[in-house]
């Protein structure tokens, strides 16, 4: 049992560097494993067995959301981890569980699916946890809130997540892929929808100064938002900005990045960097969703 757990987190180290398809059919086979596992009876072992296939198929889901926009897949590994987590009872886990969940229903813009998720893992987060959980469970609340309508409220959980941060507590481990430069474009993010462009403007570059060598992914979200913060104004500045996003896009695919250009593109209408934004989102690779 502690091979499965030591195998779950090699895998969520090799998140950061690893193409999503490749890692997400070995995520795949790894959460099999331990699910055949949990049938065939863990003993005293089951807890433990039981968290490291929660957050396995946790893994799955988030691949196959955020990196691949395979929704369909994702739910079916969101099934498996809720079923596991409950075994486990790790209420952190069990927060992380619903509240990544609560993305499918928010980023199609079903406040009533997403809002009894986010509820869920805010009761569970009563019982456990520390500051970096609290403060991206508010940033979760955040941008469902931007993307089903309710900015006022997407901007207070904003705030509310830096509040979070000094907050006492132990946080999991696991809480890898949250941190202040997350959070400052969590807040640009609100701060964009809700039409504050010049405070979006300026959370979104602290976010991309603050961003880690390995967060190439969640710079090129950033990138994008900050094009479309600029591109009313600026539109030649935005399309440089976007022109950086596309260039890492081409590189290392990531749908949910790809979810921005809509949006950038909107903002950029009627000028001829639309046009050129066109021109470079055809040519980007086939396998990009």
């Amino acid at each position: 049992m502690d091979s499965h757990a030591t195998i779950t987190v090699r895998h969520r180290e090799l998140y950061w560097t690893t193409p999503a398809s490749a890692l997400l059919l070995s995520s795949l086979g790894h959460t099999e494993l331990g699910v055949e596992l949990l049938r065939r009876g863990a003993g005293q072992h089951a807890t433990l067995l039981a968290g490291s296939v929660a957050e396995s198929a946790l893994l799955g889901a988030r691949l196959a959301f955020f990196d691949l926009q395979q929704v369909s897949l994702a739910l079916r590994c969101f099934e498996v981890a809720s079923t596991a987590v409950a075994e486990a009872n790790d209420h952190a886990l069990a927060a992380a569980v619903l509240a990544h969940r609560s993305f499918v229903p928010g980023f199609a813009g079903d406040r009533a699916a997403a809002t009894p998720l986010l509820d869920a893992a805010r009761a569970h987060a009563r019982y456990v946890g520390g500051p970096v959980l609290r403060s991206w469970l508010h940033c979760v609340h955040a941008e469902v809130s931007a993307r089903t309508g309710e900015v006022t409220r997407s901007v207070q959980h904003a705030r509310q997540a830096e509040d979070s941060l000094s907050t006492s507590g132990e946080d999991p481990e696991w809480l890898d892929f949250f941190d202040p430069a997350r959070l400052a474009s969590f807040l640009g993010y609100s701060q964009l929808v809700a039409g504050r462009t010049a405070d979006a403007q300026a959370s979104l570059q602290l976010a991309l100064e603050q961003l880690d060598e390995r967060a190439g992914k969640q710079r090129t979200v950033v990138l994008l938002d900050l094009a479309t913060a600029h591109a009313v104004a600026d539109p030649a500045h935005g399309m440089t900005l976007a022109g950086q996003a596309l260039d890492l896009l081409e590189h290392e695919p990531y749908a949910a990045a790809c979810g921005r250009i809509p949006e950038l593109r909107q903002a950029l209408d009627g000028t001829p960097q639309a046009h050129m934004l066109d021109e470079r989102v055809r040519a980007l690779p086939a396998a990009i969703p």
